[in-house]
């Protein structure tokens, strides 16, 4: 072999194995910075642990359902009489995280899959701080604190859904800040935010310009806990709950908001009492609104409903249900009184917990929709029509986890 090649061959072997050094030296600070990144990582959570924080908590809700509703066809509407809407629905699959950031600081994120479509939307989205007293601060996307029955999560509802004249009134979610006073035996919240059905909203979207929101919870027995949900196990302690709340808002001053483009207000107020015991429940609300339109509607509506519960066993709980929307009968093309009825059963698979239940429930509507001024929805099964005497079946299994 020549002089020559002989170089050639040794300066390649150190070449090759110059860069194998060089790579393993790169693997190794690579390797050690991933270590001092994961060592950071660590710290912090320890730290964030250290000042009174948790690690993030995964939760979720699963409504799945199957459906028969039926009802009169509208006038003209083709041969026969029934007409029958059939099928499964999930009704609400929800994924969320939560946890504490130190001991005064919390939050909590939620966000849903549509039950037609499957597209996924934000719920909650809110940080809060808890004041050394009794005080605490809420700000972000939240249920305003107006109607008992909308503020009781949808896992905790006594009937498979909230009844027809909560979605009528009720104030779902809005973006603002809350102030919250929770004593041992009263509460109160106050609201400023966009208003009511203001969810996911942008500044140029139609929500109010002013909106503010105040509730009053008394309770003269049992503990707040209890009145989480509509139901009191068996062996339950007595508890009750007196509350309401009063809501104002305006819109149309600032660009993108108003009804429709013309100035409104708005202001509605509601009242409840929710008593439970050994076994059995009970809850009524009333709820008056009053909305005004520049150069159009100037309507007063009003909704009452009542609610009670019953076990028969440890697992086995029947409830009954009559709510009524009373429109304002001078309003636009005179709309009428609508009532709905429901009854039905709770099967609780874990004994006094809402993490596995199976209910059934039937809901006869006694009145036209088409002439009220009641929603109409999937979500409830109550279904277009142009008549009365529409009725529905709804079986449903929840899980939480």
């Amino acid at each position: 072999m020549s002089r020559t090649r002989s170089l050639v061959l040794m300066a390649g072997a150190a070449v090759g194995l110059a860069g194998s050094a060089l790579a393993q030296s790169a693997a190794v600070d690579q390797s050690r910075a991933y270590a001092a990144e994961l060592m950071s990582d660590a710290q912090g959570r320890e730290s964030l642990l250290a000042n009174g924080g948790s690690a993030p908590e995964v939760f979720g809700q699963i409504q799945f359902r199957y459906i028969y509703n039926d009802r009169d066809e509208a006038e003209g509407g083709g041969e026969g009489n029934d007409d029958a809407t059939i099928g499964f629905q999930t009704r609400r699959t929800k994924i969320g995280v939560q946890g504490d950031i130190t001991e005064n600081i919390s939050y909590r994120v939620i966000g849903a899959f549509e039950r037609d479509g499957g597209g996924f939307l934000l719920e909650d989205a809110f940080g809060v701080y808890k004041f050394e007293s009794d005080w605490s601060l809420m700000w972000g996307q939240f249920k305003l604190p107006f109607m008992r029955q909308e503020l009781v999560s949808s896992a905790k509802q006594l009937a498979v859904e909230r009844s027809i004249m909560n979605e009528t009134f009720n104030q779902d979610r809005s973006q603002g800040v809350q102030a919250t006073y929770q004593g041992e035996n009263f509460m109160f919240r106050g609201a400023f935010s966009d208003g009511f059905m203001a969810s996911n909203s942008d500044i140029t979207s139609e929500s109010a310009d002013v909106a503010l929101t105040g509730r009053i919870d008394w309770k003269w027995a049992g503990t707040w806990e209890q009145f989480d949900d509509f139901t009191s196990w068996q062996n339950g302690t007595y508890a009750g709950l007196l509350g309401g709340a009063i809501h104002w808002e305006t819109g149309g001053e600032t660009f993108g908001s108003g009804f429709g483009g013309a100035d409104y207000d708005l202001i509605t107020a509601t009242a409840d009492v929710g008593v439970e015991g050994n076994g059995w429940n009970a809850f009524a609300d009333a709820v008056w609104r009053n909305f005004d339109v520049d150069g159009g509607t100037d309507s007063d509506d009003f909704g009452v409903g009542i609610q009670g519960g019953i076990f028969v066993a440890a697992d086995w709980e029947l409830f009954g249900r009559y709510d009524v929307v009373i429109p304002d009968d001078e309003s636009a093309g005179d709309p009428e009184d609508f009532s709905t009825i429901t009854v039905g059963v709770n099967h609780y698979i874990i004994p006094e917990s809402h993490a596995a239940k199976i209910t059934a429930d039937f809901n006869y509507h006694l009145d036209d929709p088409s002439e009220s001024i009641v929603p109409t929805s999937t979500g409830t099964a109550l279904l277009p029509d142009t008549n009365d005497g529409q009725w529905a079946i709804r079986f449903q299994v929840q899980l939480l986890f």
